[in-house]
């Protein structure tokens, strides 16, 4: 099932209120995190999106892994964040492990899922850096994966 709007909000999936900062239309969609960090999507194609606080908001337990925050489109795609300051292996399981949850919580929808870590820094010869990308490439796709320094933009 692909996700349902009236034109102006996504209409289905139903999320509860305390989770959802946001459900509409705007030219930028910025989800911010702890350490000044950002990830802002700019939206020219007028997509509606609907914001989501993952981690305590919609997943309150302790013994759940998941990711901050979440932007789902009005196109099925699912923009899943975390952010982190150097652990990216961390950042990725917890990311794998929400994309679990929707996909068990959530199972008659078809979202296409993408990960976004914003982090203080990811050098690339970090081996732990390698790992957490070969982990989102297997979990995610090779091109629905990206790592941020501090701020994190991109076009939707």
């Amino acid at each position: 099932m692909s996700v349902r709007n009236d034109g102006k909000n996504i209409t289905a999936p139903v999320f509860p209120s305390n989770a959802v900062e946001s459900n509409d239309i705007r030219s930028n969609f910025t989800l911010k995190g702890e350490h000044n960090r950002s990830w802002t999507a700019e939206n020219p194609g007028k997509r509606i999106g609907l914001r989501l606080k993952i981690d305590g908001g919609l997943i309150v337990s302790t013994k759940q892994n998941k990711c901050d925050a979440g932007l789902l489109l009005d196109d099925d795609r699912f923009f899943l964040v975390e952010f982190k300051g150097k652990d990216c292996k961390y950042a990725a399981e917890q990311l794998c492990e929400t994309k679990k949850y929707f996909e068990s919580e959530y199972s008659s929808y078809d979202f296409e899922f993408h990960a976004r870590i914003v982090g203080k820094s990811f050098p690339n010869a970090s081996t732990s850096n390698q790992r957490a990308k070969l982990v989102l490439a297997n979990n995610f796709g090779k091109n629905n994966y990206k790592f941020y320094e501090k701020q994190g933009k991109e076009i939707i």
